[in-house]
């Protein structure tokens, strides 16, 4: 008679945690006064040139953090460019693009914190960041996904709906976006604030051949944010709520298994147990 190798609780905790989240860039924005580079904390990935106008080592959420101006010049951002990990995003059909944001901003309606979208046209790209002096949503955070169309519903995006970030104080911003369960979702301080279902035939993403922060990088960049950000992180997949929650309480770490991984794990390490009993 065969006998199967017994899974013991050890082996049910590491395969719990043997599939890292697919965090695809991290930029702690740790880096000291004077800094030219943004550094990626995941290996091979694209790192970013800091705008000379862009001030660095200031206190973070975690760490340090970088001040920007508002301004909307090369000089004024943290440029990727054509990033490296954008083919993994376009091949999952998923992303995660996740922030800490600080800002007391008087001007501007939109004010992009991250971009990722077409250098060469207008209306082409995905965005995050907060809002100033948007109808009915001042001092907000949104987000967009926003495939090439003037769509009312894609074009507009979504707002976090009484969900106050412009106040000087720290906070999480993430948005996430699904093509298979068309579906993209924002959230602020690790609850979700509001979802938007992605209408027929636009279940796409945009071109990506730029990635930013600071601005709106398209074809003739504007709406420039001011304040700080730190510890900016994109995924290849659309965290859930239990992934997006660890980020909120954890600044500064990346989410260390994919979301519900470790109840699944506590769920399989019951039932041995009850099975044994």
């Amino acid at each position: 008679m065969t006998h199967r190798p017994l899974l013991t609780a050890a082996g049910l905790v590491g395969l719990a945690l043997a599939s890292p989240a697919a965090l695809v860039a991290h930029y702690t924005f740790d880096e000291a006064s004077g800094a030219t580079t943004a550094l990626n904390e995941v290996t091979g990935s694209t790192t970013g040139t800091v705008g000379a106008n862009v001030v660095t080592g200031t206190a973070g959420i975690s760490g340090n953090a970088y001040s920007f101006s508002g301004a909307t010049g090369q000089a004024d951002i943290v440029d990727m460019g054509n990033a490296s990990f954008f083919a993994a995003i376009t091949t999952s059909g998923a992303y995660t693009l996740s922030a800490w944001v600080n800002s007391t901003e008087a001007t501007g309606g939109r004010n992009v914190v991250v971009f990722a979208g077409n250098d060469a046209d207008s209306n082409d790209y995905a965005d995050l960041g907060t809002t100033v002096t948007e109808p009915g949503h001042e001092g907000e955070a949104y987000g967009r996904n926003r495939p090439n169309t003037n769509t009312p519903s894609v074009a507009t995006g979504y707002f976090s709906d009484g969900a106050t970030v412009v106040d000087g104080t720290w906070h999480h911003i993430a948005m996430t976006v699904d093509l298979s369960g068309a579906v993209v979702s924002l959230y602020v301080d690790g609850a979700l604030a509001n979802s938007q279902t992605i209408p027929s035939g636009f279940e796409t993403f945009p071109v990506m051949n730029n990635f930013e922060i600071g601005r709106l990088g398209r074809s003739s960049p504007t709406d420039g944010y001011e304040g700080l950000v730190d510890d900016v992180q994109v995924y290849d997949e659309a965290l859930d709520a239990t992934g997006i929650a660890y980020l909120f309480a954890n600044p500064g770490q990346a989410v260390p298994e994919p979301a519900g991984a470790a109840l699944a794990g506590l769920g399989l390490l019951s039932l041995l147990r009850r099975r044994r009993a």
